[in-house]
């Protein structure tokens, strides 16, 4: 028996009872096999799935895009936020380095106070100046001597751009407290004598002047080794400064002012750049304090 009889068969068992009985399958006609097939073509089809879905779905073509008008659109509200944001984020981003060194300024000289007064010590607090690779245009430190020559392209002389402290041990050997704090790439300390009385004296016997590199100094890191200068100033173990009250170029005021090294063309003689801040220390008692105005546009 075919596949096809046998599903005829199992069709017809289950019809009306009034339905008369169809005659035995071999004795089917093919018009009836005909039908059966029909039948079950039909069926099986029942549970097919829905070909006529796809053609509900939208065509590539009939999906949506932006139009060029949309496109244009935003472009030009991007550019307008952008003009706006950018000065913003650039003062921003300015006021932060400064922020940056003024605290760390802060923490390293109450730190060296503090240290002097619990241990009964001699503390040197040191302002280096050196070359920085990291700063486009600047050349590899080779020797301090050369921290007054800069390269063709530069306007400036090696700035002021890291401290530290130390303790000052038996036969004056400067033992490092901490480590040492390098200023941001885009901030320096000023060396003009009137932004700066504590990194721009020249007279030994009015407060420091800058030292060079000598044997127990330690080498610093990033390729500078010896080839730097330093001014240092020293907390006595009661609290007060080995400053002069009434030396240096203000007469007893001392005080560093940093800004930005962007800014450096636009400072002069007693004026500083629009941004900067001042620090200031009490020569006797050793007390410091930041001045600092707004910050400001370029």
């Amino acid at each position: 028996m075919s596949s096809l009889q046998l599903c005829c068969a199992l069709i017809e068992r289950h019809m009306d009872a009034a339905t008369p009985k169809p005659p035995d399958l071999a004795t089917k006609s093919d018009a009836t096999l005909d039908n059966c097939a029909r039948f079950l073509t039909v069926s099986t089809n029942k549970f097919a799935p829905d070909t006529t879905m796809n053609s509900r779905l939208p065509s590539e073509k009939n999906k949506s895009a932006f139009s060029l008008i949309e496109l244009l659109v935003v472009i030009a509200i991007i550019a307008i936020i952008g003009t706006f944001a950018v000065p913003a984020v650039t003062s921003l981003l300015k006021g932060s380095a400064l922020t940056q060194t003024a605290n760390a300024l802060t923490d390293t000289v109450a730190g060296a106070r503090q240290y002097a007064l619990t241990r009964n010590r001699s503390v040197e607090v040191r302002f280096f100046r050196f070359w920085n690779t990291e700063v486009p245009g600047e050349p590899v430190p080779s020797a301090a001597g050369g921290l007054d020559s800069p390269p063709a392209g530069l306007t400036y002389n090696a700035p002021y751009r890291a401290f530290q402290a130390f303790e000052i041990g038996d036969g004056g050997i400067p033992n490092p407290i901490g480590k040492l704090t390098f200023l941001p790439n885009t901030v320096i300390l000023s060396m003009d004598p009137t932004l700066s009385s504590l990194l721009g004296n020249t007279d030994p016997t009015k407060g420091p002047v800058k030292t060079t590199w000598v044997t127990n100094d330690p080498e610093l890191p990033r390729g500078v080794g010896t080839s730097y200068e330093y001014v240092p100033f020293r907390f006595q173990p009661d609290g007060s400064t080995t400053l002069s009250i009434n030396g240096g170029p203000s007469s007893g005021l001392w005080f560093i002012t940093a800004h930005l090294l962007a800014d450096l063309n636009k400072a002069s003689a007693g004026v500083p750049p629009p941004n900067f801040f001042t620090w200031i220390i009490d020569p006797v008692s050793g007390a410091t304090k930041i001045m600092r105005p707004g910050v400001k546009s370029p």
